[in-house]
């Protein structure tokens, strides 16, 4: 891995102590390349080998989605020697639910504390590293985090919206396989039925808040509030390269839909 192409695309300067470290390549991480599966959705094929990762979200400044994510994120904290492997997780589906191993993240030990570190969850995504300690509440730019201790899967962890924690990703502490990486990005990829090969979404932190994307939806989060709008598909490239920094197009408009 090209560690400094790395460090220059998200603006990183690395020093400190190794929870230091973790956490502020986790946050420029997130703040340079944003979460989309545009590729995806355009039917073309996902790589996880390391060199067509660099390719795509460093020297093409293209963003990717978690199994892209996270694997690069994974590659650079590994070259820094900070202890880390990946785990597969499952999103939650409703109360106590939660589907297949269609996630990847990370876990870290950055002097002697555990760390939940997941570059590529889109909008919810945690943008600092979650310490793993069950039943301890979290605030991370603006959003409150727990994990528990699970039925299902090991651990949960869940985010707080309209006053009562709810269920986001499900994981166990099992050091995934490259090829089962595979097998879960192949399917997230490929399968007819994934949301991202039918549904356009898109997400980038700011230092204030972030922009996201669902199908045409756009919704922006700043220190004054936040605001939603419908965007044309003929000002789509405009709103792509001014929010999210990117010059490709979906080859479709999207189709009318509810959030799956």
């Amino acid at each position: 891995m090209d560690l400094q192409a790395y460090f220059d695309r998200i603006g990183y300067t690395d020093g400190g102590t190794d929870t230091e470290r973790l956490f502020r390549l986790h946050r420029a991480h997130l703040l340079s390349i944003p979460f989309e599966a545009l590729d995806v959705y355009n039917g073309k094929t996902i790589s996880l080998q390391p060199e067509d990762l660099m390719k795509k979200l460093v020297t093409e400044k293209r963003g990717g989605y978690c199994f892209e994510m996270n694997a690069l994120f994974y590659e650079a904290v590994k070259a820094l020697g900070i202890p880390i492997y990946g785990v597969l997780a499952r999103v939650a589906v409703g109360p106590g639910g939660f589907g297949a191993h269609s996630h990847r993240m990370n876990l870290a030990l950055a002097d002697g504390v555990r760390w939940i570190c997941d570059v590529g969850f889109g909008g919810d995504c945690p943008f600092e590293p979650l310490k793993l300690e069950p039943g301890l509440e979290q605030r991370v730019h603006g959003c409150v985090y727990r994990v528990v201790r699970g039925e299902a899967v090991q651990y949960s962890v869940q985010i707080l919206q309209n006053g009562e924690f709810s269920d986001m990703l499900g994981f166990d502490d099992i050091p995934a396989l490259p090829v089962d990486f595979e097998m879960s990005n192949f399917y997230t990829n490929c399968h007819p039925t994934s949301g991202f090969r039918n549904f356009l979404m898109l997400n980038r932190f700011t230092e204030e808040g972030r922009a996201s994307m669902f199908n045409l939806s756009l919704n922006l989060v700043t220190a004054e509030g936040s605001s939603r709008r419908e965007v044309g598909w003929e000002e789509l490239p405009e709103v792509l390269k001014a929010h999210f920094g990117l010059s490709v197009m979906p080859d479709r408009p999207p189709l009318p839909a509810s959030r799956p």
